[in-house]
This record gives C-alpha cells, structure tokens and sequence, in this order.
C-alpha cells in the first residue's frame, strides 16, 4: 500500500492526528451546534478526540452531519434499488454528478444507515487545495485524483489511480464512489467519459473487458428538485460561452458550502443494477470504453426521479405543457429563481433543470 501513499486516505493509526486538527479548526464550534445542537461544543470535542478509526468517525460524526444535512436543508431524502447490492461484494459505483460532495457523501449515509460501512470516493485534486478540506475528506475515504500536468504525467497518474481502484475492489474487496466524468455537470446533461473508462481499465490484471467487469460496476442516479448551486453554474455557462469565465480562488469552497446548506427540496438516490458481463460486450466494431459509457448513460438517465422543477423548466424551454408534472406554484418559483439573470445564463438555467427530461423523451 504503500504506494499509493500520494492518494489514498488516512489510515487509522493517521486519524487521531487528523481528529485534533478539525478539534482545532476555527469553525468547529460553529459547525457541532449544527449537527448537534442539544450538546455542549466541550462534549463533541472530547468525543471527537476520542475517535480511533475512520468508520467510527463516519458512522458517528459525518452520518450524523448528513442526517442532520438531510433534516434541515430538504424535503425528504428518498432511495431505490438497494437490494440490487449483495452483502460483501465490492462495487465501484459510477454516478452522475451534481453537487460536489453531497453526491458522494449522500450515499455513504445510505450505506452505513443500512450495511455499517461505507464506500471510499474520487475526488478531484481541487478539494484538497485548502488544508482542512484535506483533512475533512482524507479522514471520509477519499482517494486523490490528479489533474492537470503533461500529457505522461496525466497519464501516469491516471494509471497510477487505475491500479489503486482495482486493487482497493479486487483485493481489498472495498467499494469506491467515481463521478461518471471530470467535474458536476452544470448543464444537467448526465454523461459519461469514455476516457473516463478507459482510465479504468489501465490497472487490473486481466484484458480491458475483465478488468471492468472485476469491477462490479453500479450506475447510480442523484436526483435534486432545487439545485442551490443552479444561478452560479448559469452564470459559469454564460460566461464561458463568451470565452471570459475565470474560477475565483474560494469558488470550490463556495460551491461546497452553497451545496450543503442551500434548501434542496426532494432528493432522491437510484442505485441501479451491477452491470452485468455479458452486457459489457461491445457490438462488432464499437470501442469498449464508447459502448460501456453509453450503457452508463442509459442507466444513469434512465434512473434519474424526475421532479416538478425538471417538468416545469421543460415547459418553460420547449413550450411544451405537462401541469400534470407540477403546479403553476413550482413554474412561478423557478421563474423567480432566474429573475435577474442575463438571457444566456436564464435560458443556461432552465436547460439545466430540463435536459434530465429530455433525456429520457428522446
């Protein structure tokens, strides 16, 4: 293991290290009278310090952080498919991705509530650019992903994330959460990277097709009625249109932090079912890694729970009535939402919110 040392998370015997620097934190007060606000903030911080393993960490503080997340900031927390994974077997969940770390964060609350454990997650190196962030998401099983430099050492690390995947799945028989492709999909367009794939398929022991199928892929669908983020992907969208969009250095962390406390409405998980191997035969002459991408996309699509808001913003673009799918209050809200907005980044916002049914209406 010791070579994956650059990017796999902390290690119990790392954690109380880790436990005393979020003690230490100068939000920490702040963030316990959140999660428990019928408890003294000395309490949690003696309980915290006295935290020996990762998933006695995530099954009490962090599971209780995203109950509490779930409490506050939607209308309920719904999920499906839960009995397509057997007990013991590792997965590598392939999800679309819209919020930045409740995703993520959502099913590893999913699972402890009803198997005690936990999936390890890819995250992209921008996250841990601010040292507690890192601390935070090495101590919850994050696995670092690299972006950026030449093309050999983006390869390279890329192979280098490949090997620990399959190691952590085959061998270390631990499931892992991956985005379908790099960054949220701000457009609400739920697309998988071929290259994505093929990056997978660099590590293990067998040929490309074993390799996946060693995997136990499961598509899994994330599904929110309000998006909390949705003005600020607009205005990115709008911006990179025109070629002037530039990310401001805190942009992440006012991403994570407007994800996790900005009201959700409904939000609903769909795990779906493994991938079967057989289905992971591309027809004659198609690419393996183009094949399983749009097995994905089907799946992926197909599993998202559409909502009032994903009606009424198909209405509001193709002028195509469904009131049968939401109420003139959910129209006007969303209307509302994008007062203010420049057209490009109002049309931008609506699309977002409509493309999840376009997808399946195809």
């Amino acid at each position: 293991m010791d070579s994956f040392d650059d990017i796999r998370p902390y290690t119990d015997s790392e954690l109380p290290d880790a436990m005393q620097r979020i003690a230490d934190w100068e939000l920490f007060p702040q963030i316990m009278r959140f999660i428990y606000p019928d408890m003294a903030v000395e309490e949690a911080r003696r309980r915290l310090l006295g935290t020996r393993s990762v998933h006695q960490f995530q099954a009490t503080f962090m599971n209780d952080a995203i109950r509490r997340i779930v409490k506050e900031t939607t209308d309920g927390f719904s999920f499906s498919g839960l009995h397509h994974l057997r007990r013991g077997v590792p997965y590598l969940f392939i999800s679309n991705h819209r919020d930045i770390t409740l995703d993520a964060f959502l099913l590893q609350h999913l699972l402890m509530e009803h198997r005690g454990t936990t999936s390890h997650i890819v995250f992209g190196q921008n996250l841990l650019s601010i040292p507690i962030m890192e601390v935070l998401f090495r101590s919850n099983k994050l696995i670092r992903m690299e972006r950026g430099g030449t093309p050999r050492a983006f390869y390279n690390s890329l192979h280098h994330l490949s090997d620990y995947l399959n190691h952590l799945v085959a061998e270390e028989h631990q499931s892992v959460w991956i985005a379908q492709k790099n960054g949220r999909a701000k457009d609400g367009n739920d697309t998988t990277a071929p290259a994505m794939i093929k990056m997978l398929t660099l590590g293990g022991k067998g040929d490309p097709m074993q390799t996946l199928a060693g995997l136990h892929i499961v598509p899994l669908s994330i599904s929110y009625e309000w998006d909390p983020c949705d003005v600020m992907k607009a205005n990115e969208l709008m911006q990179s249109q025109h070629g002037s969009y530039t990310k401001a250095p805190d942009e992440d962390l006012r991403s994570v932090v407007s994800g996790i406390i900005g009201p959700k409405g409904h939000v609903h998980l769909t795990i779906g079912a493994p991938l079967k191997p057989r289905e992971l035969q591309p027809p004659a002459g198609v690419d393996l890694a183009d094949h399983v991408a749009a097995l994905l996309d089907r799946r992926i699509q197909h599993g998202y729970k559409l909502m009032p808001t994903n009606y009424a913003a198909y209405t509001l673009v193709t002028g195509r009535r469904l009131p049968a799918h939401y109420t003139q209050r959910t129209l006007d809200r969303l209307k509302a939402r994008a007062e203010g907005l420049q057209p490009d980044a109002q049309r931008f916002l609506y699309e977002a919110y409509a493309n999840p049914v376009m997808a399946v209406r195809r």
